[in-house]
């Protein structure tokens, strides 16, 4: 089994949410072998609870257990998956950028 961390903006918007979810859904059902992450189903519910730099320690330790990174959505644009990027890109992490949704 591979463990993948989806990447997606966020931004605490209900909206993003309900994408990724249709993301990891999709991937569940068409995906064998593939351990879909979210780390905003995994910490999105305290997103103003913390300073975004804590929130973003959490979710790179979480991607640092994973063996890829995913990225979709407007990546581009969003602070957190430019992070996530250029984490996994300094921790040899592969990367694969499905484009936007």
């Amino acid at each position: 089994m591979k463990t993948v961390y989806i990447a997606h903006p966020y931004g605490g918007k209900a909206e993003n949410k309900q994408k990724v979810e249709k993301i990891v859904l999709d991937i569940m059902r068409n995906k064998e072998n593939i351990i879909p992450v979210s780390p905003i189903h995994a910490y999105g519910f305290a997103y103003n609870e913390f300073e975004y730099e804590k929130g973003m320690e959490y979710c790179l330790t979480l991607l640092a257990m994973c063996d890829e990174l995913w990225i979709y959505g407007n990546w581009e644009k969003s602070r957190g998956c430019c992070m996530e990027k250029k984490f996994a890109e300094e921790n040899g992490i592969p990367i694969i950028i499905w484009g936007s949704n």
